[in-house]
């Protein structure tokens, strides 16, 4: 959905937005796969405590790692 917003407001391609989003989604589709092929699994079997923990545990290390490396960037700071 957001790709479509993206072509109705820079119908001519003239911001990098879509290339932007095309490298930060390589990341994200191989945890969107794993999460889901799991959550129904996990969900059926009674283990939605075991699930939900390392969903925020893995979460948590994300946000924290480019903090702790210096990468994170700070609102109207580019």
């Amino acid at each position: 959905m957001g790709i479509v917003f993206l072509r109705i407001v820079d119908s001519e391609g003239k911001s990098k937005t879509l290339d932007d989003c095309a490298l930060a989604y390589v990341g994200v589709g191989m945890v969107e796969i794993v999460i889901v092929s799991f959550a129904p699994e996990l969900m059926m079997t009674g283990q939605d405590w075991l699930f939900t923990l390392v969903t925020v545990v893995a979460g948590s290390l994300i946000l924290l790692f480019p903090k702790l490396r210096g990468m994170w960037v700070k609102p109207g700071i580019r």
